[in-house]
């Protein structure tokens, strides 16, 4: 179920037990004892028999970090909660927000989280870095990250952003994926301002603290822009000859998914049906958005519904995550420089995932 902030101390207690516990925005893969303790604190949090879920047994607590604000693009979790999925499967799921997209794999990796909302690349990243993860599970099928700009600027492509700021949510795939992106174009990232704004890209953009934005998607910046008077110029990664991925995917430590399969499978699957319901029915489901006390205040109710019904089609109703293009992002991460060494796929699934 959903656990909405309710006033100041509510957020404090559920961040001490849940995610955003602390702000250490490292993999946690140096974590020593520190990583006992977590192991630890998770088995109270994950109590249950192994084997896959079930509709009797012991219901389970599962923490969730999001990478932002609730959003269309995580439409099918609150799908989900709202039909009762998660609780067919014994599960009770408190999703919660970290202060910062950077904080959703260490969160997992510390045990503060079960599992994570991450985005593709940053889990190859996290995973070349030494991180103890792997993806269990799709979101969204098809990366759906762009440069936007408004029509205005006077900017006619990539290679007038020379000496122009551009915004971005901080995650380290994204500043290589712009660096790769400015190169093609023939310039430095050098030549450019890069400024981290975490979750606040339509801020920047609308305010002026950047002349483009980078990371965000069509289907949910470019509608929130365009809902707010701006005419935004939006280039899809998939134009500039970016290989096929999951932008969003379930991430979940080694370790935890492997003793507790019954609420990894439980879960993947509650929110590929959420996943199935949300692209049958859009409007209650941009309804559930609406309703979600984790959405975007900022965002109006008519660009809400404007952004699941453009999304919907991009959610994974399987939530399965294809070894094949996986494989094929992480030599493409590997050919340009993005991670250290390449490695298997499967080196970052669950056997049979």
């Amino acid at each position: 179920m959903k656990i909405h902030r309710v006033g100041a101390v509510v957020l404090v207690v559920m961040l001490l037990v849940g995610c955003g516990g602390g702000g250490d925005e490292t993999d946690g893969t140096d974590a020593g004892g520190a990583t006992q303790a977590a192991n630890t604190e998770t088995e109270k949090q994950l109590p249950g028999p192994k084997g896959r879920a079930r509709e009797s047994g012991p219901i389970q607590t599962v923490y969730v970090a999001m990478d932002g604000w609730d959003s269309a693009e995580t439409v099918s979790i609150l799908d989900a909660e709202r039909r009762g999925f998660f609780e067919k499967d014994r599960l009770f799921v408190v999703t919660l927000s970290p202060v910062s997209p950077k904080l959703t794999i260490p969160d997992v990796v510390k045990g503060q989280d079960a599992i994570g909302i991450g985005h593709g690349p940053e889990a190859v990243a996290a995973m070349d870095r030494g991180a103890p993860i792997v993806v269990v599970g799709s979101v969204v099928q098809k990366p759906t990250a762009a440069f936007i700009w408004d029509r205005s600027s006077g900017i006619k492509g990539i290679s007038d952003l020379k000496g122009k700021t551009i915004a971005i949510p901080g995650l380290s795939f994204q500043e290589a994926f712009l660096q790769k992106a400015l190169e093609d174009e023939g310039l430095e990232i050098s030549d450019v301002e890069v400024i981290r704004v975490d979750n606040d890209l339509v801020p920047a953009l609308l305010g002026g603290r950047a002349d483009a934005i980078f990371g965000g998607s069509a289907n949910v910046e470019g509608i929130d822009l365009e809902s707010k008077g701006m005419r935004p110029v939006v280039t899809p990664v998939s134009a500039l000859g970016f290989p096929d991925y999951d932008e969003l995917v379930l991430v979940a430590r080694r370790d935890i998914a492997e003793e507790n399969p019954q609420l990894i499978d439980g879960f993947g699957t509650a929110t590929a049906h959420g996943a199935r319901e949300a692209a049958a029915k859009p409007k209650p489901a941009a309804a559930t958005l609406i309703a979600s006390g984790e959405s975007n205040p900022e965002t109006k109710p008519a660009a809400k519904r404007r952004q699941v019904a453009a999304t919907v089609g991009k959610l994974s109703s399987s939530g399965s995550v294809d070894p094949v293009r996986l494989q094929g992002l992480i030599d493409w991460m590997d050919e340009n420089g993005m991670i250290e060494d390449d490695f298997a796929a499967e080196e970052l699934l669950l056997p049979d995932s």
